[in-house]
């Protein structure tokens, strides 16, 4: 966690104080929320749509806070002690920078469509076998998200994994900036924001802005199966960057069939000797695999490293979590959707063993103008891959059940209420929907049957 003095503080965002400062306390850490305030935290008021965090300073002050900064056009200036700036998130992000900068470790930033926070996981999971390894929390992956996930960093750390969202042109620019990574990887390219973007190949374009803030002579992992990255990555000047693939016909690639135990999957790749053991279920998850393994191995990790990391691996939850209910399990994949991780979702659910392969599925957002043919086409998906029954709820998800022919309910609790009783039987319930659409209470409900 940032530990400084006032003065530092000041110093690293080149600001100015307001009111007499006691420089003989430090902060300790940085807050946001006016109700998350602890003592000697640093508060930043944001400037939201509705809500301006100016107005709960003086609250902050009161509750605990040593400091908190202030922006230049907001007058009167209070009457207690602030560090005046000119824009309270521009701020942030520059102690972010400077602390980050101050910590030097090896920075590792990952961006896609699909697959970014799994990578994060792996990542973690190897290097800290051998480093102080921290990574982005949660979904602290935005331009306000990540400088709160580097005030976190320890003043030890070794190797900083950051996971950069982005859901418009120009977001992940400054968040590149703000971390400069040593080494940045592109998981995948998708449908997602392309309401905001307008299609796949601006979406990859969007997403190579990765590029921007990665240190001279950084290492560049992409997919090489994604044909948007082959059509914008020429268009690039990379410099001086090392550039790697990975997937089929990439410079790391999957050599033997993915095979599917109880606890995970088991896979060759070109750049190991010994199968691969991961605790994580998909296909889509042996390719998140592949630039890990071979990020660890160009930082000169050993090999029994990351081959323990990809074995014990702890992946975030609501992503293709396999959680025991009764005789039945449950595929959690609850935390986003997409088309394509849709559809990567419905290709696990049909490799893991049972009599019968149920799917519950919800809308998929932010697909712009062709979002009813998306639905509809994973519908179309799932029957052709031999789902043996659909339920769908949300109002988009009515295409995903015309797509099948399946059923559609206006509520989660209807779709409860029908599937209960598949949890007697030898199946693999697959739950999938956009994070809004929150399927991830019907899993709860679901997995209360084991305590009734």
């Amino acid at each position: 966690m940032i530990v400084k003095t006032i003065h530092e503080i000041v110093n690293m965002m080149h600001a100015s104080v307001h009111g007499d400062i006691d420089d003989t306390k430090k902060i300790h850490g940085v807050v946001i929320d006016s109700r998350q305030v602890t003592k000697d935290v640093l508060y930043v008021p944001i400037i939201g749509q509705r809500v301006d965090g100016h107005t709960f300073a003086k609250q902050t002050i009161e509750d605990g806070a040593l400091i908190s900064l202030w922006q230049k056009d907001h007058h009167p200036y209070p009457d207690f002690p602030v560090i005046l700036v000119d824009d309270t998130l521009g701020a942030m992000q520059e102690l972010a920078k400077a602390y980050l900068d101050e910590l030097h470790p090896l920075v590792i930033g990952i961006t896609g469509s699909n697959g970014k926070t799994s990578c994060k996981d792996m990542l973690y999971s190897i290097f800290s076998q051998e480093k102080k390894t921290q990574k982005t929390l949660g979904n602290r992956n935005s331009e306000i998200g990540l400088p709160l996930t580097i005030f976190e960093f320890d003043e030890d750390i070794e190797v900083a994994i950051l996971e950069m969202g982005m859901e418009n042109k120009g977001e992940i620019t400054q968040l590149t900036l703000i971390a400069q990574p040593d080494i940045s990887v592109i998981t995948s390219i998708g449908s997602a924001h392309m309401e905001n973007l307008g299609g796949r190949v601006q979406i990859a374009q969007a997403k190579c802005e990765i590029l921007e803030g990665l240190k001279d002579n950084g290492l560049f992992v992409y997919n090489y199966e994604s044909k948007e990255m082959q059509e914008v990555l020429p268009t690039l000047n990379t410099g001086n960057k090392k550039i790697v693939s990975f997937g089929q016909g990439g410079d790391v690639s999957i050599t033997s069939p993915i095979e599917y135990g109880k606890d995970g999957i088991v896979f060759n790749c070109n750049i190991l000797d010994v199968p691969v053991h991961l605790h994580a279920f998909g296909d889509f998850q042996a390719m998140n695999a592949l630039p890990c393994i071979y990020i660890a191995k160009a930082c000169h990790l050993k090999e029994e490293s990351i081959l323990n990391g990809l074995a014990h691996l702890e992946m975030t939850k609501m992503r293709t979590q396999l959680i025991p209910v009764q005789n039945a399990y449950i595929l959690d994949d609850t935390y986003k959707s997409n088309p394509e991780s849709a559809k990567a979702a419905i290709d696990t659910l049909m490799v893991l063993p049972a009599r019968k392969h149920i799917a519950i599925l919800s809308d998929m957002l932010d697909l712009g103008s062709e979002e009813k043919q998306l639905h509809y086409d994973v519908g179309e998906y799932a029957k052709e891959k031999g789902v043996d029954a659909l339920y769908c709820t949300g109002p988009l998800s009515k295409e995903t059940s015309d797509g099948f022919n399946g059923n559609w309910y206006e509520t989660k609790d209807e779709i409860y209420e029908a599937v209960k009783p598949l949890l007697e039987e030898d199946c693999v319930i697959l739950i999938k929907g956009s994070r809004a659409m929150k399927m991830d209470t019907l899993v709860d409900a679901f997995r209360g049957n084991d305590n009734e």
